[in-house]
């Protein structure tokens, strides 16, 4: 069809302030911009977040992808340069959910101003459709969590009557443990100020969702947790959109040079000889942490690449020139990364998973770094330390592409737990490390296929399309 006859499907974006939430909807937002099997209609997209989350995503717009501020009201002890998790200091987190939903009236204005055909949002603003709806705007709930922890924590934050999950290899003990861990990493962040209660937030939003629930996965691995949380949600269909694997090999600037320093260290190592350690964009370890995780990388006696993070330094410490950086310098006294190297803050994730050096991945289940470590076909060491970590976890290992490192409390291991199960999957020659190494190249190639599958976009495409009434395939079956 002839470019001008093309019909325009104009799309809302609205992640939570997180770049582990902008960055998957922002892969969406390339793909459904960039695909070319939408019959009858051009996707266009509007991305909304804070200016400290888009100064630096600025150079990532394209004539179709365009980024659109909203700016929250101020707080104390929140100036804009915090309107973001970067860097935001956990006792802070409510106030930001505040200044968010505070901003929900110009959010609103800008859903007038923009007058979109959908909204995609976020779980932790339940009022998003609301803004929409009152605008005439169909909306609907995208999830950049696994179906699994989402199914977990709707199971349990909604009329469950005590029962435990019925997945069962996801409970995380009795139903009373159960209860304790959502009190404990979804309720902890509870304000008596609040305009939204956090027990509500997820249900409220997947409640709101029109006609479907898209969810970051792919249905051959989550097939599952899917069923069950269509059918927590009254039989409302849940749509994988794939695992949106977002590029990393792009980097500029500093990004850049580490990128190439790292490479160039891999390298020079065996194949399968290494373990990437990382645990996420936006987690600190305590110091006990790292401590342990110091000794335990040095006592495995396996090539590590550690990318750790701390708390920003003072101005003083900027620019110092020692082998390893500011990383070095914050590490335990005595620690010196002789078999490994020490990079702080970022590092190419993808591409170090992806390099024939790496054997195993010690990570802290992230559903983004999990579906990332199964495309690699690289076996993981799971080490869940906040928050839904534990349900990736678990479901890692159900799929058998995890070995767990024991842990007597969410979030405290010894090092010498973290040794023996990375020197298991990495040197192991028979039993379960073969098996784990066997079942990530088999994941890998589902997610591979999954990634690549086009119709998943095409398909959110014509049920967006549906919504709004646009398209002269909008009325069309699946």
């Amino acid at each position: 069809m002839a470019q001008a006859e093309r019909e325009q499907l104009r799309v809302v974006m609205f992640p939570w302030l997180a770049h582990g939430h902008i960055n998957p909807y922002l892969e969406l937002a390339r793909r459904l911009t960039s695909a070319s099997d939408h019959g009858d209609l051009d996707v266009t997209v509007h991305l909304v977040s804070t200016p400290a989350n888009l100064a630096a995503l600025t150079d990532q717009q394209t004539d179709r992808i365009r980024f659109v501020e909203l700016h929250l009201p101020p707080l104390p002890d929140l100036p804009p340069a915090l309107h973001t998790t970067k860097h935001l200091p956990p006792r802070l987190m409510p106030v930001l959910k505040r200044a968010c939903d505070l901003a929900a009236p110009r959010f609103g204005a800008l859903l007038g101003d923009l007058r979109p055909d959908v909204l995609l949002y976020d779980f932790l603003q339940p009022w998003a459709p609301l803004q929409a709806a009152a605008r005439g705007v169909p909306a609907a709930h995208l999830s950049t969590c696994s179906a699994a922890a989402t199914a977990f924590f709707a199971h349990r934050l909604g009329d469950s009557g005590g029962r435990p999950f019925p997945c069962e290899a996801m409970r995380l003990g009795t139903p009373e443990e159960e209860a304790k861990y959502t009190e404990l990493f979804v309720l902890r962040e509870e304000d008596p100020n609040a305009l939204v209660s956090e027990r509500d937030r997820l249900l409220l939003s997947l409640a709101r969702s029109s006609g479907f629930v898209a969810v970051k996965t792919c249905a051959e691995i989550e097939r599952p947790y899917m069923d069950y949380l269509s059918e927590l949600l009254g039989g409302k269909e849940i749509v994988p959109v794939g695992p949106l694997l977002v590029d990393d090999s792009a980097a500029g600037g500093d990004g850049a040079e580490t990128d190439r320093g790292v490479m160039r260290w891999l390298d020079g190592q065996e194949p399968g000889s290494v373990v990437l350690a990382s645990f996420g964009s936006e987690y600190f370890m305590s110091e006990q942490q790292i401590a342990e995780m110091a000794r335990g990388l040095d006592l495995s006696g396996v090539p590590f690449v550690w990318v750790v993070r701390f708390p920003k330094s003072s101005a003083g410490d900027e620019g110092e020139d020692d082998e390893y950086g500011g990383a070095a310098r914050a590490l335990p006294r005595g620690f010196t990364p002789a078999r490994g190297l020490v990079v702080e803050g970022w590092a190419p994730q993808r591409r170090i998973l992806s390099h024939g050096a790496c054997g195993a991945f010690l990570t802290h289940c992230g559903w983004s770094s999990v579906m990332e470590s199964l495309a690699a076909g690289v076996p993981m060491v799971a080490l869940p330390l906040h928050i839904d970590q534990a349900l990736g976890a678990n479901l890692a290992a159900d799929l058998g592409a995890a070995a767990r490192v024991p842990q007597e409390r969410f979030g405290e291991f010894r090092a010498e737990d973290v040794a023996r199960v990375v020197r298991e999957v990495v040197r192991g020659e028979e039993g379960k490390a073969l098996t784990l190494r066997r079942r990530a190249a088999e994941l890998r190639e589902v997610v591979a296929r999954n990634d690549a599958d086009g119709a998943q976009v095409g398909d959110l495409v014509r049920r967006m399309a549906r919504l709004c009434g646009k398209g002269q395939r909008a009325a069309a079956p699946n």
